[in-house]
C-alpha cells in the first residue's frame, strides 16, 4: 500500500469515527431532551396531584390525612393568605380599590363603579364618617 492510499485509509476511517461521535452526541441529546420533559412532567403532576388534594381537603376537612399532608396544607393555606395579603397591598399602593358593592376592581379613582355604578367612597369620606359614628 502506497502512502497516498494509507492517508485515504486514514482519512475515511477518522470521518467513520467522527461519524460515531457526531451520531452518540446527537443520541446523547435527544436523550437528555426526554429526560427534561418527563421530569418537567413530574413536576406537573406532582402540582396537579397536591392542588387536587388541597381543594379536595377544603371541601371535605374532616378527611383524615397523616400529620404530615396536614401540616402541608396548613402551610400552604397560610402561604396562599399572605400572597393575598401582598397582592391587594399592592393593588392599593397602585390605588386600586373594589367597589364594596359588586368586588369589582377599580384602577381610577371614580365616583361610581363602572361595573354596577355603586357611588364609591373615597378615602376622607370613609375617615369623616367613622369620625362622625365615634362623635355620636
Amino acid at each position: 500500500m502506497n502512502l497516498l492510499n494509507k492517508v485515504k485509509q486514514g482519512m475515511m476511517d477518522g470521518k467513520k469515527v467522527i461519524q460515531e461521535i457526531s451520531s452518540d452526541m446527537t443520541e446523547l441529546t435527544r436523550i437528555k431532551i426526554a429526560l427534561s420533559k418527563d421530569i418537567s412532567r413530574i413536576d406537573e403532576l406532582y402540582y396537579d396531584l397536591g392542588k387536587k388534594l388541597y381543594d379536595f381537603y377544603q371541601e371535605n376537612p374532616d378527611t383524615l390525612l397523616s400529620e404530615e399532608v396536614i401540616f402541608s396544607i396548613m402551610e400552604l393555606h397560610a402561604t396562599l393568605k399572605r400572597i393575598n395579603t401582598y397582592e391587594e397591598k399592592i393593588k392599593s399602593l397602585k390605588g386600586i380599590t373594589r367597589c364594596s358593592k359588586c368586588e369589582h376592581e377599580i384602577e381610577e379613582n371614580p365616583n361610581f363603579c363602572p361595573h354596577c355604578g355603586h357611588k364609591i367612597q373615597k378615602e376622607s369620606e370613609l375617615i369623616k364618617d367613622e369620625d362622625d359614628l365615634e362623635e355620636n
